[in-house]
């Protein structure tokens, strides 16, 4: 199976974004777990139509040409404030010119997660404490490491 590179499509997906479309996402990585698992998840991205704000999920490209999709987690003078699920590292200086687009929809498999939801609006209330966000990260590192000595 060939392997294609994101940047194989970025035309494509900021053309059907710019017309107004939505584009459909696989993510890849670990960096949005607990919530996006790679082979199972995809998100719907659209246009950023209004100012993003702090729970968002944004698609952006880092001046180095890497693809992201990291929450809203502040801003400053510098622009966003950004960071995965699953990191406890904040990554600063997102301005709108590496934007691309905003995550409108999230599917389980084929099972949407409404962003309205209660569900998963505790998750995004509970996911901005960091201290919580610190104690996961420390139990997922663990856990990994227990599961690769027992191997």
């Amino acid at each position: 199976m060939q392997k294609h590179k994101l940047s194989q499509y970025d035309e494509t997906i900021r053309l059907v974004l710019e017309s107004g479309g939505e584009f459909r996402l696989y993510p890849r990585g670990t960096s949005m777990l607990p919530l996006l698992v790679q082979g199972r998840d995809s998100v719907v991205l659209k246009k950023i139509t209004e100012h993003p704000r702090k729970g968002d999920i944004l698609f952006y490209r880092r001046d180095d040409g890497a693809y992201v999709l990291h929450r809203v987690v502040g801003e400053d003078s510098a622009g966003y404030i950004l960071c995965g699920d699953n990191h406890t590292a904040l990554e600063h200086g997102v301005t709108d010119g590496h934007l691309i687009g905003i995550v409108t929809r999230i599917y389980r498999g084929e099972k949407p997660i409404e962003p309205a939801s209660l569900p998963y609006r505790f998750y995004v209330w509970l996911w901005g404490f960091f201290s919580f966000r610190k104690i996961y990260c420390r139990l997922w590192s663990a856990k990994r490491r227990l599961r690769r000595s027992r191997s």
